[in-house]
């Protein structure tokens, strides 16, 4: 009688934990909903004309969609307008040299190494508040529209390894919910700013690889900021001096150092008291000063002075792992 009764108990035990096991599976299966399946969500196109028809075809599959290899000599609004049912668009690779964005429903657009020279947006009585994450990246592109200031819902902007040479930050003054700014691996030599101008929800802000001597703007149009990438540009000395200062002031963290550097280094960046000699790089700029006499003053007459700021300063160390911190 004993041993069946302990056979009883083990039958019930190991009933108990299977219906447990699948209750907390159902828990879980509840709580943590599986990610969509990408393969039944991501329609794809490769390496063919695109002309209405051919998109009409893909657009009913809704979710993401990517045009891979394909050719068009302009991406006009009327390609937007068919994708009603898609959230993210990407197009790579291919020969895309225009594309004229109009979409209230898109959320995410990709535009990589197609070749683009021109992208513009569309006027627009109602703002762009659905695209969250624009991406154009290993492109022609020289110069950014002025109308970037319709895109308000942005909240990524990755503009990196392009030949853009000049960026006025004004035009994305509206774009108060923007967090990250990538303007790397680029041509840039100034980053113009209105007197005034805050991007108050930015937090990582990336111009590394450029050609800039001076950053005016920098940081007190970022009163948010967080991250800051500098390296691979052409500091002034005097410049440099007053950005560490001003980090340090406001708790930012600087990733990277300029480790090959022909010139001076400070604070992990390279940075130069020369005249520069080519043309463009003398141009003068919103809160830029290029010589030294002229950066000395500027200086101390306002500018580039420290600001204050209701974050507090954080101890900051000179190396984290692969990182240097720059002070």
């Amino acid at each position: 009688m004993l041993t069946m009764a302990r056979h009883r108990d083990v039958i019930l035990l190991t009933v108990i934990v299977l219906l447990t096991a699948g209750c907390l599976q159902d828990v879980c299966g509840r709580a943590v909903p599986h990610h969509h399946r990408r393969g039944d969500r991501v329609g794809r196109l490769q390496n063919v004309t695109l002309t209405n028809a051919t998109l009409s075809r893909m657009a009913h599959t809704g979710g993401e969609l990517s045009l891979e290899g394909c050719e068009i000599e302009h991406f006009t609004p009327a390609l937007f307008g068919l994708l009603q049912r898609t959230g993210c668009l990407t197009l790579r690779g291919g020969y895309i040299p225009a594309v004229t964005f109009h979409s209230h429903t898109l959320d995410t657009l990709v535009i990589d190494a197609t070749g683009l020279k021109t992208f513009e947006i569309v006027a627009s009585a109602v703002p762009y508040e659905k695209l969250r994450i624009l991406h154009i990246t290993r492109t022609g592109l020289e110069r950014l529209t002025g109308r970037l200031a319709l895109l308000v819902g942005l909240k990524r902007l990755d503009l990196s390894q392009n030949q853009l040479t000049h960026v006025d930050l004004g035009v994305l003054g509206a774009l108060i919910r923007l967090r990250d700014l990538d303007l790397s691996v680029n041509r840039i030599v100034r980053l113009d700013a209105p007197a005034g101008l805050q991007l108050p929800g930015l937090r990582n802000l990336w111009v590394s690889y450029n050609r800039l001597r001076a950053f005016g703007a920098f940081p007190g149009a970022f009163p948010a900021l967080d991250t800051v990438r500098l390296i691979g540009n052409r500091w002034h000395c005097a410049w440099v001096d007053r950005a560490r200062a001003d980090i340090m002031r406001h708790g930012i963290t600087a990733f990277g150092a300029d480790y090959d550097c022909p010139a001076e280094r400070q604070g992990g960046l390279c940075c130069f008291d020369d005249v520069p000699a080519s043309g463009e790089e003398q141009s003068t700029t919103v809160g830029v000063v290029e010589e030294s006499d002229q950066s000395n003053a500027g200086l101390a007459n306002g500018d580039l002075t420290l600001r204050e700021t209701n974050r507090s300063t954080v101890p900051i160390g000179v190396r984290y792992g692969n990182v240097e911190i720059f002070l």
